[in-house]
């Protein structure tokens, strides 16, 4: 069986390049979205450096990965626009999760790589980039924190990079994948982190559920 082409090499997720002070805020968001919905069993597309799926296993819930890259050491060698094939078969989880996955494919692969996501669990945790001119804005009095953030689209599509085949805000719209999204799942919740307004981060319940 063939599978997409590794895209990163190890070394991509060091940890001062890869796992930034803004991407450890993401990481919270991603946990305390997971822990929400009180998950036994959960798969994490995309192996990254694990912090997500750690966290999750010290605290008892049964976390496996997914990835095409062996490199990573995950629990399955999988492909997420073709979950069915690469998966076990009747393999299903309370909750899959793919951060920063989705855009590492072609665009014209989303919606059934979503299918197949639909298909094997009850939520989904999904995340994309965002790519546009960020503003973000903190304020902090005593136990009073305040945090905000945006992104403006660009007005241009991207081009392929070597990793992110497309991207939100040059050429693809937060509605235009809700709408996608919605043909598989019912969006609970979704918006940026305030602290890290690159990351858009959609919470799901599988319309298959």
């Amino acid at each position: 069986m063939n599978m997409r082409a590794v895209q990163v090499a190890p070394s991509h997720y060091s940890f001062e390049r890869y796992d930034d002070l803004e991407r450890w805020s993401s990481y919270w968001y991603q946990v305390r979205s997971a822990l929400r919905l009180k998950p036994r069993t959960v798969l994490e597309i995309g192996s990254g450096t694990g912090v997500f799926r750690a966290y999750l296993h010290n605290l008892g819930i049964d976390v496996k990965s997914a990835d095409i890259d062996d490199t990573r050491r995950p629990d399955f060698i999988a492909d997420v626009s073709r979950l069915d094939e690469t998966l076990p078969a009747g393999e299903t989880f309370d909750v899959i999760a793919a951060f920063q996955v989705l855009e590492h494919i072609p665009f014209a692969d989303l919606d059934a790589s979503l299918a197949g996501i639909a298909r094997r669990c009850a939520h989904a945790l999904i995340s994309l980039p965002y790519h546009g001119a960020q503003l973000r804005w903190a304020f902090a009095l005593g136990p009073l924190k305040l945090s905000f953030g945006f992104n403006l689209p660009l007005p241009w599509k991207k081009r392929f990079d070597g990793q992110h085949h497309w991207e939100l805000g040059v050429g693809y719209s937060v509605r235009s994948l809700s709408r996608i999204f919605e043909r598989h799942f019912e969006i609970l919740e979704q918006g940026y982190v305030k602290e890290n307004p690159y990351h858009r981060l959609w919470v799901l319940r599988s319309k298959g559920s």
